[in-house]
C-alpha cells in the first residue's frame, strides 16, 4: 500500500489535474444519463421532479468545473515545449492542433449554456415542469438542451482523446 501512495505522490501535478478534469467528464456522462432518465418521470413521480432539479444543477456544476479545469490545463498546453508545441512542430500532426482542438476549444462552452438554460427553466418553473400542458415546450426546450449538451461532449471528449494520445500533457 505503501508503494501505491509513493507512487501516486509522484505523478506531476498537472497530470493529476488532468485526470481530474477526465474525471469531471466521466461524471458528467452519469449526470446526463441520470437527468435525463429522470426527465421521463419527472410527470409521474413527484420525487423525481426534486431528483431531477438535483441532478441537472449537479451536471450544470460539473461542466461549469470542467470547463474551468479544461482553461487552467490550457496553461500548460500552450507553454514552450508543451503538447501545442510538439503538434505544431510536425506537418503530420499540425492539423490536430489547428483544426481539432481549435474546433474543441469552442464547442466545449455550448454544453455549459444549454445546461445553465435548461437548470433555469427547471428551477424558474419549480413544480408546474411536471405539468404537461401547460408547459409542454418548455419540457422539450429542456429535454433538447440536455441532449444536445450530451452530443456536444461527447465530440469535445473524443476530439480531447484524440490530441491526448498523440501529444500528452
Amino acid at each position: 500500500m505503501s508503494e501505491f501512495l509513493e507512487k501516486i505522490i509522484a505523478i506531476p501535478f498537472w497530470s493529476k489535474f488532468a485526470e481530474s478534469h477526465g474525471f469531471l467528464a466521466m461524471l458528467s456522462l452519469i449526470l446526463f444519463g441520470a437527468s435525463l432518465s429522470l426527465y421521463f418521470f419527472s410527470d409521474k413521480i413527484k420525487s423525481a421532479l426534486i431528483w431531477f432539479k438535483v441532478a441537472v444543477t449537479a451536471l450544470f456544476v460539473d461542466i461549469l468545473l470542467l470547463d474551468m479545469f479544461g482553461l487552467t490545463i490550457y496553461v500548460p498546453y500552450r507553454a514552450e515545449g508543451g503538447p501545442r508545441t510538439l503538434l505544431k512542430a510536425s506537418a503530420e500532426n499540425s492539423w490536430l492542433h489547428n483544426i481539432v482542438f481549435e474546433h474543441k476549444e469552442f464547442l466545449a462552452f455550448a454544453p455549459l449554456i444549454l445546461t445553465l438554460i435548461a437548470c433555469l427553466i427547471v428551477w424558474k418553473l419549480g413544480d408546474s415542469f411536471s405539468d404537461k400542458g401547460k408547459v409542454y415546450w418548455l419540457r422539450k426546450s429542456v429535454l433538447s438542451a440536455l441532449f444536445l449538451s450530451l452530443v456536444f461532449v461527447l465530440i469535445v471528449a473524443g476530439e480531447a482523446v484524440l490530441v491526448t494520445k498523440t501529444a500528452p500533457l
